[in-house]
């Protein structure tokens, strides 16, 4: 037993890898570590050191690696072509690549603003990742694919795509996931004007990627959220929102502080604390350098050279901002250098220095040339790969469809062929077929008369069981007729002449003592005579209804009217565990028949439901029916609905009825009972 036991769950554990299930691979997860970080060197040198590996799946990923580094460089129509490539490799993708890579297609599509095409593309990743085992790469695809729908003016469709997000990134506790859909909300919510709301959702999504560690998206996300300060005319509250994570921030988070003590510099030079905004700038630097990012180190040399311009020490702002020419013409930024050139172009003319400001300025623009030269560069030709790209998928589906038509026509042929032989065999027996048809229309005659005669004997039958019911109906109505003559009519004279006898009662004493007894032997007979005819009165009604009390009665009605297929019927009782006084329990089950009785005449409907309720004090009635309806103001002085107020009446019962044409028909009769 346990030998068959340890095959079922190897056999399911091989059949789970096979379906998919994301294996331990390690290099996938530092793939997506330096992927967040935005480290195209890191990226770079992850696909370099995965070329050449035996393992075709760590190969795609080597050529994974290299697309994201070209994305996060913005060498789109290079990162496409990687992808084409990447696609285009045997074996077939696992399914983690196959969705990053659809992710990152969709993102340099969208850059390419082709965003119809970028939405196709993420629905086909989505498709793919349409399972909890993808949970974190399916989470990526929505947040994309509502960053895209933001940019085609849907807000609402993007809002659902970042629930559907925020949803699956809670139960599988994708923390980043959670970050990325927070920050998408507050720029919905900044679209929209909702600086307050905006600022909440930025404001989180710092505190759960400090706490996650995710520095990019934290310096996102503070960037945004001083914007939204900025804009409500708030920036003291950014200064203590940066103030409040460094304070919370371990030793361990370097980079995450050198780029929050870079935020909180700005700031503070920004709100003229030119003081504390030089001590958080070079601590910045300083950090930094230690990690080695030369980018950081620029970006905050950059920061400080304005703001020692600002204080007045413009020799050491010059001196810095001419280094900083001389370092991003080193690191080939050419967007910092064109920034640095910005701004001594302006500062030389502050320093009435028209030459050196005009050198500057011409540099400015030559670089802005430049950049806008290579963006529309890059976007031409991502335009081209993506042409290209759409013409070779046209080619395989013209080639694909081609091959079909040729194994169509092979098929034909070959069909033809079969026909041909398939008609000489048909000929043959043909005339065996004639002679079992003529055998089998003989026996299926037989059996055709034998049906009639059963359908006959059948309707014979439904005839007599008609007659046996309008029968004992006809016996219940004269039943219910004498029960009522007895008690009204007869039960009253004999209570009549009882009154008369006993009004006679005074005066017996002054007969012989053998008329008092025979005047008390006729007061005997008339008391045994009146209760007597009440006896038969009260058996004379129906029989379920006073041997086994309302519910069994409404049951026996319920199954009377119910037709399978055309009128269903629902009963539904609660609270008749006890029964009911005899009174009580007739005239509501006349009520609920009256009804019924209605809704079978008048309302052609195909569904009906009864519900007794029955709670401390009250019992309520409800018989409801997704009939014609009718309109309550022109039956309202029909016999059936006055019926039904009268019989309430003797109960100190609320009629009420609810209906309209075409929309069916509820009464409600809600009676009090006395406990």
């Amino acid at each position: 037993m346990r030998w068959c036991v340890l095959c079922i769950l190897t056999l399911a554990a091989q059949k789970v890898v096979a379906d998919g299930w994301p294996r331990e691979w390690p290099s996938y997860d530092r793939f997506i570590e330096l992927s967040a970080a935005n480290d195209v060197d890191g990226l770079r040198k992850l696909s370099d050191s995965l070329e050449g590996s035996l393992n075709s799946e760590d190969r795609q990923l080597s050529l994974l690696s290299a697309a994201t580094s070209a994305f996060r460089a913005d060498r789109m129509a290079y990162c496409l072509l990687l992808l084409d490539s990447l696609e285009a490799t045997t074996p077939p993708l696992d399914l983690r690549i196959s969705c990053v890579a659809k992710k990152f297609r969709a993102m340099a599509m969208a850059w390419a603003e082709e965003l119809p095409g970028a939405l196709s593309v993420v629905e086909s990743g989505l498709a793919i990742a349409d399972s909890t085992l993808l949970a974190p790469e399916r989470v990526d695809l929505l947040v994309i694919q509502a960053e895209v729908q933001r940019s085609l003016d849907e807000p609402l469709h993007a809002l659902g795509s970042l629930r559907q997000a925020q949803r699956l990134a809670a139960r599988v506790h994708y923390q980043r996931g959670l970050c990325m859909v927070r920050i998408n909300m507050g720029i919905l919510k900044y679209d929209q004007d909702r600086l307050q709301d905006a600022a909440r959702d930025f404001r989180e999504t710092v505190e759960c990627a400090v706490q996650g560690g995710y520095v990019v998206l934290a310096q996102n996300a503070l960037s945004n959220l001083i914007g939204v300060f900025a804009a409500d005319g708030n920036s003291s509250a950014a200064l203590l929102m940066c103030d409040s994570l460094l304070q919370t921030l371990g030793d361990d988070r370097v980079q995450l502080r050198a780029r929050i003590l870079r935020i909180r510099g700005d700031l503070r030079s920004e709100l003229g604390d030119f003081v504390g905004a030089v001590a958080d700038l070079r601590n910045s630097i300083s950090s930094c350098a230690a990690l080695n990012d030369q980018r950081g180190v620029a970006k905050g040399e950059q920061f400080l050279s304005r703001t020692l311009w600002a204080m007045g020490e413009r020799s050491e702002a010059m001196r810095l901002r001419l280094a900083l020419v001389k370092k991003a013409v080193e690191m080939g930024d050419a967007q910092l250098l064109m920034e640095a050139h910005a701004t001594l172009s302006g500062w030389y003319e502050e320093l009435k220095d028209p030459v050196s400001a005009l050198l500057h300025a011409r540099a400015t623009q030559w670089l802005s040339d430049s950049l806008a030269t290579h963006r529309f560069n890059e976007r031409l030709a991502t335009g081209e790969v993506l042409f290209q790209t759409e013409r070779k998928d046209h080619q395989i589906a013209e080639q694909a469809q081609a091959l079909a038509l040729a194994t169509a026509e092979a098929r034909r042929k070959y069909l033809q062929s079969l026909a041909l032989a398939a008609g000489v065999i048909a000929l043959a027996l043909i005339a065996l077929l004639l002679a079992r048809s003529l055998r089998q229309r003989q026996r299926l005659a037989a059996k055709e008369r034998e049906l009639h005669a059963r359908k006959v004997d059948e309707l014979l039958h439904r005839n007599e069981i008609d007659a046996i019911n309008a029968m004992l109906e006809g016996q219940e109505k004269e039943r219910d007729r004498v029960a009522k003559d007895l008690h009204d009519r007869l039960g009253s004279m004999l209570s009549a002449i009882k009154m008369q006898v006993g009004a006679l009662e005074g005066d017996v004493h002054q007969v012989r003592s053998t008329q008092a007894d025979q005047h008390r032997k006729v007061e005997r007979l008339l008391d045994e005579a009146v209760g007597e005819v009440r006896r038969i009165s009260h058996d004379m009604v129906t029989t379920t209804l006073s041997r086994f009390g309302l519910a069994k009665a409404l049951e026996d009605l319920c199954d009377s009217v119910r037709v399978s297929g055309k009128l269903g019927v629902e009963l539904q009782l609660f609270g008749l565990e006890h029964r009911l006084e005899r009174s009580v329990e007739i005239t509501l089950y006349r009520i609920v028949q009256e009804l019924v009785s209605n809704v079978l005449k008048h309302a052609h409907a195909t569904e009906l439901s009864i519900a007794v309720t029955r709670q401390p004090g009250r019992l309520s009635v409800m018989v409801a029916d997704d009939g014609h309806g009718f309109e309550p103001a022109t039956v309202e002085k029909g016999i059936g609905l006055q019926n039904v107020r009268s019989r309430a009446a003797t109960l100190g019962a609320t009629v009420q009825f609810d209906s309209a044409l075409g929309r069916g028909t509820t009464v409600s009769v809600e009676c009090p009972v006395v406990e």
